[in-house]
């Protein structure tokens, strides 16, 4: 099994979903929570998402939070962090 890195900033990690087609969404979500989804049609925000908590771009995701958002997202990790 790869290693994979126990944690990475934020505005890292919204970097690298955007290359998956991944869109985040300041709108949606509660308070501090960004709306992330992975549309199934251009300029539609209809598909596979998730939400997470964004207290700073510079503060770190962990992996725990980072394999949820993959899975949900549909995206795969050994992909993803190539």
């Amino acid at each position: 099994m790869p290693k994979y890195p126990k944690e990475m900033r934020y505005n890292q990690f919204v970097k690298r979903l955007k290359e998956f087609g991944v869109v985040e969404t300041k709108k949606k979500g509660k308070g501090s929570e960004r709306y992330l989804v992975r549309p199934e049609f251009p300029e539609s925000t209809i598909g596979p998402s998730y939400t997470i908590k964004c207290h700073g771009e510079g503060k770190p995701v962990r992996d725990g939070t980072m394999f949820a958002c993959l899975r949900r997202l549909q995206i795969d990790p050994e992909e993803f962090f190539k």
